[in-house]
């Protein structure tokens, strides 16, 4: 969504609209939806109804259905939703894809079927993919702005909207982001997951994966070593919302001029370059993946001619934890001055869920879609092919990647 000057709120704005109560689905019901999507949809009762839920494992499924309340539908599988949607034996109008890896080809098919879809980073994995999803969006005869938003939930932070309001009156001279990422399970044990399933149908698991395979090569080619696993889990995965959040409060990443990976995988990474809208402003990423590291924490900072602001923002997994927006300014008499904020009852992922409510009542307002999803992934690409000619091993010619990108 796009930026909004304090106090303001992303949310507040959906609710003077949002008058409709929406149904929606949430479709992939793993760690993202225990712990965030499920609870805040319960805790948003007045304007969303939980009308479905889709699960590769049946017994998830319709575990987390009856959990749910009366009225919830439970299917194994996209296919089944759309076969009962069209059949009118469940009413949906709007889904929450947080299934694992790409996303495109099942938001295509949503959109086929007229549902409008919230879809977790990252959109895609290939750019065809993405023109596979645009081809049915001319075929239905429908502009995807209004219809598709990516899970870039620091564009919902107020933290956000402030910093970019503040970096409009500013000359930028440099950014950096620091990712410090323990392992998954130190960041999960609060929400007492339900334990892996066991029976999702192992031919299914196959094709998935053959599928995302397929979406990798196509993007980088037959990338050496560790190179699709950093592409699709790392760079994609995880540093993927830095490159939004870039994007969207300052234009995004140009060139990629410069990459480093160290410690095996995931290891760490290291990267930089230019940014598109402000060529002479030089950027940096450094993710470290450190499994004992006490918590996670991510730090974006924009260095300017009179100061820095910076945004520091805790793990995602936990509501309503405040994210940190710091200014330090230069002061009169060779003096400095700092200032800390912090939205302690703001929670970014909320205002994104009531703002997808608010677009599948059919009033949308700005937000990420598939054209700025699609542009990361091409700042991906230029990522992924910088860190493999550092390692001595080109991407194939005929990949996406290997293309004329700055």
């Amino acid at each position: 969504m796009t930026g909004f000057d304090a106090p303001d709120r992303t949310g507040e704005q959906a609710d003077a609209t949002a008058h409709e109560r929406v149904n929606l689905a949430v479709i992939g019901l793993g760690a993202i939806s225990q712990s965030v999507h499920l609870p805040l949809i319960r805790r948003n009762a007045d304007r969303i109804a939980l009308t479905a839920v889709v699960d590769l494992s049946p017994s998830r499924a319709h575990g987390m259905a009856a959990a749910s309340g009366a009225g919830v539908a439970a299917f194994d599988s996209i296919d089944a939703l759309i076969a009962a949607v069209t059949a009118g034996e469940v009413a949906v109008d709007g889904a929450i894809l947080a299934t694992s890896g790409s996303h495109a080809p099942d938001v295509a098919k949503l959109v086929g079927a007229g549902i409008r879809v919230l879809a977790e980073k990252p959109l895609a994995f290939s750019l065809a993919e993405v023109e596979v999803l645009r081809a049915v969006a001319d075929e239905r005869g429908v502009d995807l702005a209004d219809w598709v938003r990516v899970g870039y939930m620091k564009e919902h932070d107020p933290a956000t909207a402030e910093a970019k309001a503040l970096l409009e009156r500013v000359e930028l001279r440099a950014v950096t982001v620091e990712v410090l990422h323990p392992a998954d399970g130190a960041q999960l044990a609060f929400a007492n997951l339900q334990a892996p399933p066991t029976d999702v149908p192992a031919d299914l698991v196959a094709a998935l994966s053959a599928a995302t395979d397929a979406a990798v090569e196509t993007a980088i080619g037959d990338a050496a070593g560790d190179l699709p696993k950093l592409y699709t889990n790392v760079v994609l995965g995880s540093i993927v919302h830095d490159t939004g959040l870039l994007r969207h409060v300052v234009g995004g990443i140009g060139t990629v001029d410069r990459a480093r990976h160290t410690g095996g995988f995931p290891g760490s990474l290291s990267l930089g370059g230019a940014l598109a809208e402000h060529a002479d402003v030089q950027w940096s990423v450094d993710w470290h993946f450190i499994p004992k590291y006490p918590e996670y924490r991510e730090t974006v900072t924009f260095h300017h001619e009179e100061g820095s602001i910076s945004l520091v923002f805790a793990v995602p997994y936990v509501l309503n934890v405040p994210t940190v927006l710091t200014v330090v300014e230069n002061a009169d008499r060779l003096g400095a001055r700092r200032s800390e904020t912090r939205w302690m009852q703001e929670e970014a992922f909320e205002h994104e869920l009531r703002a997808f409510a608010a677009l599948v009542a059919g009033l949308p307002a700005p937000g990420p879609s598939v054209d700025e999803g699609a542009a990361d992934i091409v700042v991906g690409q230029r990522m992924l092919r910088a860190l493999a000619e550092a390692l001595g091993t080109p991407i194939d010619a005929g990949s996406e990647a290997s293309a004329s990108y700055p």
